[in-house]
Parts: structure tokens; sequence; C-alpha cells
């Protein structure tokens, strides 16, 4: 019997309830009048198999006022017509300008219409029962607030679906890295997983309209957007970086030890595998955001690209293929990757200013996303830039900022150069000294390689974004970088506990802080006048005209004294010191 009326035989059973319950036909439309997108299957004296049960006998009533409106019989109601293919003819988009009330097929002139909806159980065709109130909105507003139904367009619309999948494959694509298509295909099979092309829906491009409304949602853009968008203004940045008006006093209140401590660090690189193919039809590219996010905007981008000069002087440096392939052009692609810039402590993208490539990595690119990178730290009289080529970048910067009317760069700002300590291996000797980070004034225990972790997680959509449109690659990048600025925005906090755990286990101890400082002060006391020896026969052997002859020993004891600990140097010390006395009478 029926486990709701006790009366009529139970014969069907729901694969999404929770519990084994079997209801009659009535008792069964009644549990899921508010359930209406669960998978409903019917025993037919062998097994159960799929029933359509749902399909032909529930109706989602959006009816707010059911005493107003009309009532219409059963045989003059109207259907939207149906296809099982449903294509892009069938689900036009209207322009983004027009009125979305001003279709004639979102005008409330029927009664009951048919609609397939998708769901993250599967993919349903359900009635629908309109309000024809006197001032009752429009169907697709209908759907929007009493059935959280997103319609795949508002002109002649047929599909429509739920809040609930859109969330579900941002979040997918988010994590898992999947596309829409592999999306669909899910859905399909859990459909019907014997005969999937059946099912009668194809993906259109609604993710882009969820994806952008959510953005704007999260970054408080609701109804009273201003006119001109603000380039950036719907990216995540990092609350720990030191931003005027946001977490830091103003300039006029800073100490003089201050200036270091709220002194931007920013690392610049450069990604040749986020591609992009050329489009077929440039024409119909739309784009949703541009500029709003992590991309910069494409017009004045393409501006600054037309006029300035066309020069990329080969490195003085070793040959880095960043700065000798910059004239490396591909016909198939309109962009051979991207740079970008992030900050230095906590590596978050900085909002506006990743540019695409052309041919290579060029100054050029690299000037103009640099420039709208500090123009979100404006008023500071610092920067530090970390670039894997500073040694030749840093050359004539100013002068290329100075020439050119699309780079802005406040006079006062003063900008020190670095590189990152995993690729100064890779340079010549003389630019240690010059651009280490060891020897930089306020840069901390900082590597500036932190843009490489980043790039390994945006590696993993290359391949999915480089066959898109212009605008849907630049949407999809900027949706994976938002993201990982916001996970690393919910990390904080639990590394700053992680951070303050260990010290109170580890550090607190004040019995063993001293030890462990009256052990560092002895061994530098006993290490003090053999380095000073050394220092002694570098000064007089090695060191003519202000250059080292040999740079190897020098950057050994430099290297040690800095990080190995003093006990350690004690010991190898003299032999370092007999080593570098060999090494200047052979």
């Amino acid at each position: 019997l029926c486990s709701s009326c006790q009366k009529l035989s139970a014969t069907n059973w729901c694969r999404d309830c929770f519990g084994s319950n079997l209801w009659c036909d009535v008792c069964c439309v009644s549990a899921h009048t508010n359930l209406p997108f669960h998978r409903i299957q019917t025993w037919n004296g062998c097994f159960f198999e799929k029933s359509d049960l749902l399909t032909n006998r529930l109706t989602l009533d959006l009816q707010h006022y059911p005493d107003d409106c009309p009532s219409i019989p059963l045989n003059d109601e109207t259907q939207m017509m149906f296809d099982l293919d449903i294509s892009d003819e069938g689900d036009d988009f209207t322009d983004a300008n027009q009125p979305l009330g001003a279709s004639a097929s979102t005008s409330t002139s029927g009664s009951r219409s048919t609609l397939v909806i998708v769901a993250s159980t599967g993919i349903f065709r359900r009635s629908v029962q309109w309000c024809h109130c006197a001032k009752s909105p429009a169907q697709y507003t209908q759907l929007l607030l009493c059935a959280k139904l997103f319609l795949a367009s508002f002109k002649n619309p047929k599909t429509a679906f739920t809040f609930e999948v859109l969330d579900h494959f941002r979040v997918d694509a988010l994590e898992c890295k999947t596309a829409a298509m592999n999306f669909m295909s899910k859905i399909r099979r859990i459909t019907d997983e014997a005969f999937p092309s059946r099912v009668p829906v194809s993906y259109p491009s609604i993710s882009r309209q969820w994806r952008d409304l959510h953005n704007r949602m999260r970054a408080g853009v609701v109804h009273d957007r201003p006119d001109t968008s603000i380039d950036g203004g719907l990216a995540l940045f990092c609350p720990a970086c030191p931003q005027m008006d946001i977490n830091i006093p103003p300039e006029t209140e800073w100490k003089p030890e201050d200036r270091l401590l709220y002194r931007p660090q920013l690392v610049v690189d450069g990604n040749m595998k986020l591609v992009h193919l050329i489009m077929k039809r440039p024409l119909d590219d739309v784009s949703l955001s541009d500029g709003e996010l992590f991309m910069v905007r494409r017009p004045p981008y393409a501006d600054h690209l037309a006029h300035a000069p066309e020069r990329q002087p080969k490195s003085r440096c070793n040959n880095h293929r960043a700065q000798n392939n910059g004239n490396l052009h591909q016909k198939h692609l309109d962009s051979t990757g991207k740079g970008a810039c992030a900050c230095a402590r906590h590596g978050a993208f900085v909002p506006h200013c990743v540019v695409d490539f052309q041919k290579g990595e060029r100054q050029i690119n690299i000037d103009y996303s640099i420039c709208q990178a500090l123009k979100r730290f404006s008023g500071h009289d610092q920067a530090l830039i970390i670039y894997d080529i500073c040694c030749q970048w840093s050359i004539h910067f100013r002068e290329r900022v100075a020439q050119s009317e699309f780079l802005e760069l406040w006079d006062s700002l003063k900008i020190t150069g670095a590189i990152g300590k995993w690729h100064l291996a890779a340079h010549i000797p003389e630019c240690f000294p010059k651009f280490t980070l060891n020897f930089i004034e306020g840069a901390g225990q900082v590597e500036g390689e932190i843009l490489e972790t980043l790039w390994s997680g945006m590696d993993e959509v290359a391949g999915l974004a480089q066959a898109m449109s212009t605008a849907h690659h630049q949407e999809v990048l900027d949706e994976y970088m938002n993201d990982s600025n916001w996970r690393k925005v919910i990390q904080m906090g639990r590394n700053l506990l992680c951070i303050y755990y260990y010290i109170a286990l580890t550090l607190l101890p004040a019995d063993s802080l001293c030890k462990k400082w009256s052990r560092a002060k002895q061994g530098l006391s006993k290490t003090m006048p053999a380095f000073e020896q050394l220092t002694n026969v570098l000064n007089h052997h090695w060191c003519k005209n202000g250059q080292l002859r040999n740079e190897l020993p020098w950057r050994i004891v430099v290297i040690i004294s800095r990080f190995m600990k003093p006990l350690w140097i004690n010991v190898g010390m003299p032999f370092i010191l007999f080593w570098a006395r060999m090494a200047h009478v052979h």
C-alpha cells in the first residue's frame, strides 16, 4: 500500500528522496510539488523503470494570486513550440541593451507552457502555469523570482536552468576544470545513461551570463551600477597588501620607518601556455566584462600596441628566451601568451594588469602591465618590481614611459628592480649583487617566484580556453584568477591561526629561547675573526679596480655567512679560507 494514504497500491519510487517510501500516483505527485526535479521510477511487475508521471501530471504553478488569475479551460491552454534539438536559432539572445520585456514571446498571452528544464538530477520537461494578473510581471521574471529558473534566452524561450545546476557547474569548472560540453554530457548520462543522445537539450552560453552575474553580486553591483565601470572593479585583491584608504593610513601619517613597510612588492612574469587561436568571426564577439576584472581593456591596450615602437633589444645578459624571442610570431595565434603581476608576499593577481602577448614576451607588453598594476598603489613613493629579466627591462623603462602617451607613472615613484632567486642563477655574475633580493633593504624573506606557482594552476585551463571566442577566453581566465585570489583570502586567516599555534607551542618557552640566543652569540664571536681574515684576503688578492677577479668564492662566502648556522660556519670557515688561498696561488 501507499506509504502516505495507506489506501491505494504503491507503484512509484523516487531515486532522490530520502528513505525507501513507495507511493501511489496521486500521493507521489503531491509529495513532489516542491521537488519537481526528482527522478521517479514505476514498478512494471518485474523491475522499476523510468516514469513520466511528473512530466504528465505535475505543473509548476507560478500564480501568486490564484483568486485573481483567470481560469482557462484545459483545451484552450497554449504551449510554447518545443523542439528536441534546441539550437541557437531556437534560443536566440537579445541585444544586451534591449529591454528584456520587449520580446513578444515573453508576454503573458497564454496559460501554460512546456519548458525543458536542466537540473542537477537530470533534464526534464515540465508544464508551467503562468500568472495572468493585471500587474503580473513578464514570464522570465516569474521564472527568476518564483521558480529560481534562468531562461536560456529571453526571445522564444524553450529551455531553462535551475540556479542549483548553474552554481554546480561554476564550482565544478573551478575545482575540476570541467568544460561546459563535458558537464552537459554528465547531465545527459544522469538523465538517460543508455541513450544520452536522445536527451533534448544542448548547452548554450548561459554559463557566461551566470558567471558575470555572480561576479557583479559579489562585488556589490546590484541596482546602482555606475554608467562607466571601474577598471578591475569586479575583481578581488589581496587584503593584506598595503593599500591606502583600505588598510594603511594616508602618506602624511607615515613614519620614516613605515615607507619600506608600506612599499608594494610585485612579481611580474609571462606564461607562454595561455595561448588563444585566431577567431573566424571576430565581429560576432561580445564581451560582458571587458577590463572589469584582471584582463586589461582591449581598446586602450590595442592603441598602446599600435603606437609603441617595435624595437626589442637583444639581451646583454645570458641568452634569455623571454628577451630574445620577443619577436617570435605564430600565424595561427592571436595571443601567444599572457603577462601578469602578482603581490610578491601573498601571491594574489593584481586586477586589470593581465596582458596578451602578440609575438613573445616583449617589453611593450610588460610595460603596460606594470603601469596598470602600479595604478592600484597610487600615492606610494616606492615600489619593488621582481622580474625574471629585470636586468634588461629596467635599463630604459623610464624613457619608454615618458615617450608613450598610454603609459602613466608618477615621477616621485622610486622603482627598485630585482630578480627572483631561482631565475637569478641563470644570469651572469654581475647581476647577482645588483638584483639579488638578499641585498635589498626591506625586501624580507621573499623568493620572488610565487607567480610560477599561480601559473601552474592556470596551465590546467590553457587547452580548455584556447579555442573560445576572445571575450569568452578572457572571461574564463578572469574567473580562474578571481577564484585563485578568493582562495588566498579565505586561507589567510587559517594560515595565521596555524602560525599562532606554532609559535605558542614551540617558541614561547623562555628558557629555550635564551639557550638558543646564547649559543648564537657564542658562535658569532668565534666566527668573526675568521670572517674578517677572509675579507682581508679577498681585498688584497682578488680585488682589482673595484671588481672581483673570481666571483665563485665570494658568492659562497656571502651565501654561507647569511644563511648557514654560525656554529657550522665556525667549522667550515678555515676550510674555505684554505681553499681560497690555494685557488689564488694556482
